[in-house]
């Protein structure tokens, strides 16, 4: 990770960090931290402005001082040696202060630091869980979990976006899902959770095995799902959970699958797929902001109401905005990373 910061690591070297990151999950917050950290500059550099400032000091000193010869080799030596010693005293007390607050502060016993692992919009990530489990992450998505999932009562995870999990069989260990919304628990199966905390809704899709829902959002209640089953839950406003007559619903239903090739719209994202399946542009702006990493702007309601059917692989934005087009009129205008459409 540090030659790979440094811009000195091989393309061999790269393949094999991209590798080690896949099996461990939490060395890419490792290597997000390191890579944030401020560069120092470089030694020669350095050097040279510290003998400057040196030497700007020597001559305030011999106008203070005309009958006195000043030792300057030996000063510099000395110098060197002197910020050697800070240097190492820096350390010493940071790491006096790092104990000090671990004394005040102590964490709880038993309770180790979460893991996190983080995709950022335009981008996608598979990873693996200490249990074996497979999670593919979608943009602008988070989860965390406990590292020492393997050695507690339960396996759970905290989602923030959207996911797709292969969960690792373990019927002495159910696998919980934790989201804003709704928490789902399995013992073995593959599913979709789609939870960002800006959409109107909270979705989970059923592929295989069985899962049972928990419902959060004003009133709790219990789902079961039967494979190619999905669950939409409509949010509430804040400002209406204390009507219980007006807390949002949900829907069960079944999912559709294409004929051709058996892909499923929710779980398309996985391998790469856009899938826009009679998605308003409201909808679907939101999506190619996940996916492409950009912010769009719809100017006009009646732009919100347009709906699409559509699926890309491998495409870019600009080829998309083209295919859009084809069956309805509107501008577009693109500055920096922001688009504008209007009517």
């Amino acid at each position: 990770m540090g030659r790979k910061v440094s811009g000195e690591a091989t393309m061999e070297e790269l393949r094999e960090l991209e590798a080690s990151l896949q099996k461990d999950p939490d060395l890419r917050y490792k290597l997000s931290v390191l890579s944030n950290w401020p560069q120092p500059a470089g030694n020669t550099e350095w050097e040279t402005r510290t003998e400057r400032a040196l030497d700007k000091h020597l001559e305030r000193m011999q106008q203070e001082f005309p009958q006195e010869e000043l030792p300057v080799k030996r000063v510099r030596r000395n110098f060197r040696k002197w910020v050697a010693v800070l240097s190492i005293l820096v350390v010493v007390l940071g790491g006096y202060c790092i104990y000090l607050l671990s004394v005040k502060y102590p964490q709880k016993a038993g309770k180790a630091a979460m893991a996190a692992i983080y995709t950022r919009d335009g981008s996608r990530s598979r990873a693996q869980l200490p249990d074996g489990t497979e999670v593919w992450l979608n943009g602008g998505s988070r989860l965390t979990y406990d590292p020492d999932m393997n050695n507690l009562g339960n396996r759970e995870v905290t989602l923030e976006g959207e996911a797709f999990f292969d969960v690792a069989k373990n019927a002495a260990k159910p696998f919980s899902i934790h989201t804003s919304k709704m928490d789902i628990k399995v013992l073995g199966t593959s599913f979709n959770v789609k939870a960002y905390t800006g959409d109107h809704t909270t979705e989970a899709t059923l592929i295989t095995g069985a899962v049972e829902v928990t419902l959060n959002d004003g009133v709790e209640r219990n789902v079961k799902l039967a494979p190619n089953q999905k669950i939409i839950l409509h949010h509430t406003p804040a400002d209406k959970l204390t009507q219980p007559n007006l807390i949002a619903g949900y829907k069960v239903e079944n999912i559709r699958s294409n004929a051709q090739d058996s892909m499923v719209a929710e779980t398309a994202w996985c391998d790469n797929y856009l899938v826009f399946d009679n998605d308003n542009f409201e909808d679907i702006a939101l999506k190619m902001e996940r996916w492409y990493g950009i912010k769009i702007h719809l100017n006009g309601n009646k732009l919100k109401d347009y709906h699409f059917t559509a699926t890309f692989k491998n495409e870019s934005f600009s080829e998309v905005l083209e295919a859009l087009k084809v069956t309805t009129s509107f501008h577009c205008r693109i500055v920096s990373n922001e688009v504008f459409i209007t009517q």
